[in-house]
């Protein structure tokens, strides 16, 4: 009896683990992002049409801004409209709050206070990029289009 009995939870346990898995990963790939906003102090923190972000493949979004190199940072965050929990993606760990062009960081959506911060050391169009594509946090980088 023990030995059905031990078979039986193990079947179970295994059901809803694989139950569990599908929900979060649908839970997650049904996310929608196409309603974020770059937003910061280029934008005194508005969800300004102008900084909306697009598709550029899938789960992955962008935006390009011009920006002045003054030697002032700038603070910014990828934000819907509302500030919805889930979709105020600053950065991840301390670590990870000043960006360079070029070096992808980790993001955290559920944060209220946690502003990415970038020094442009030169001025020009620099394209900002959340991709949401890969397992874990979402990764943002920065890279210069123009200068």
């Amino acid at each position: 009896m023990n030995k059905i009995r031990f078979v039986s939870v193990a079947i179970l346990a295994s059901l809803l683990n694989g139950c569990a898995t599908n929900v979060i990963d649908n839970f997650i790939k049904e996310k929608n992002y196409d309603g974020l906003y770059l937003r910061g102090v280029f934008s005194w923190w508005e969800a300004d049409e102008k900084y909306k972000l697009v598709e550029l493949s899938d789960r992955v979004y962008t935006t390009s801004i011009e920006l002045i190199a003054d030697g002032q940072p700038y603070d910014f965050k990828f934000a819907d409209a509302n500030w919805t929990p889930g979709m105020n993606c600053g950065y991840a760990y301390e670590s990870d709050r000043v960006i360079v062009v070029g070096d992808p960081v980790r993001s955290d959506c559920e944060t209220t206070d946690k502003n990415f911060r970038f020094t442009p050391t030169e001025t020009g169009t620099f394209q900002f990029t959340i991709d949401f594509s890969g397992f874990g946090s979402p990764k943002v980088t920065i890279d210069i289009v123009t200068n």
